[in-house]
């Protein structure tokens, strides 16, 4: 079997789980091939597909919504999917369900749709960081679900996620234009190296760090931020603690 694993990632948590289910599907013998959306060019053939997301106000980023409905063939068959979002909190963690409904609608089997705690990376404006100890139980965590998830592949009870994601959908679309307006909260320092790290990184191709630049289309990943060697971007003239992925996925 062929698994296609996908995903967003803003500073890092989606893709450690991404990296989560490589391991333990490469353990149970299967080929698997790992992409962010930003390094697909096309899509690969596969008989399973994986996609995973960050929660950004409720449901997956507009970026991966569009790229589930442009860059994914219609009308495939026989091949079953696995959606997963991770974020801070579970109560709004509603993106499972915009995403598992389109890969529906594209005739994929949808079988689980895990959704993961992780560290707290989104703090800019009011929240504190997840203490160590935290996290560490939840990477611990994210390995047991992976692991039940990855046992469900097999499963012949797929989903039909009967109701609607019209208003789903509508969060991500409101929070896409609140970000551009945040986004211009965002500076470069006179701490800046000029490595131009914020710049390749970027998503959104929003950053010109040689004039120490944002643009107009940020989709409030915090990626530059968490990312900079230097800690040199600073949010509303203040400079955040920084967000590393301390721990490993071990399954």
């Amino acid at each position: 079997m062929k698994t296609l694993i996908v995903y967003f990632s803003g500073t890092g948590n989606t893709k450690a789980i991404a990296r989560g289910y490589e391991k333990a599907i490469t353990k149970a013998g299967h080929s698997v091939i790992l992409s962010s959306i930003e390094n697909l060019n096309e899509i690969p053939e596969h008989d399973f597909l994986i996609v995973g997301g960050p929660i950004y106000a409720g449901n997956m980023p507009d970026k991966l919504i569009n790229w589930i409905r442009k860059a994914l063939p219609a009308n495939v068959s026989n091949k079953k999917a696995i959606v997963y979002s991770t974020s801070a909190g579970l109560l709004n963690a509603n993106g499972v369900k915009s995403i598992g409904k389109k890969l529906i609608k594209k005739g994929y089997a949808l079988v689980d749709a895990p959704t993961f705690e992780m560290p707290r990376n989104f703090y800019i404006d009011k929240y504190d960081p997840t203490p160590e100890a935290i996290q560490k139980q939840q990477f611990e965590n994210a390995a047991s679900t992976i692991l039940k998830s990855v046992s469900k592949m097999d499963d012949n009870t797929v989903s039909n996620l009967s109701e609607s994601v019209m208003m789903i959908d509508l969060l991500a679309d409101v929070f896409r234009m609140m970000a551009k307006s945040l986004g211009k909260s965002y500076q470069i320092t006179d701490q800046c190296i000029g490595c131009g790290k914020c710049e390749k990184d970027c998503p959104q191709q929003n950053i010109d760090y040689k004039n120490k630049l944002y643009f107009n289309k940020c989709i409030m990943c915090t990626r530059c931020i968490h990312n900079c060697p230097m800690n040199a971007i600073v949010y509303k003239g203040k400079q955040i603690e920084q967000y590393k992925v301390h721990f490993e996925i071990n399954t």
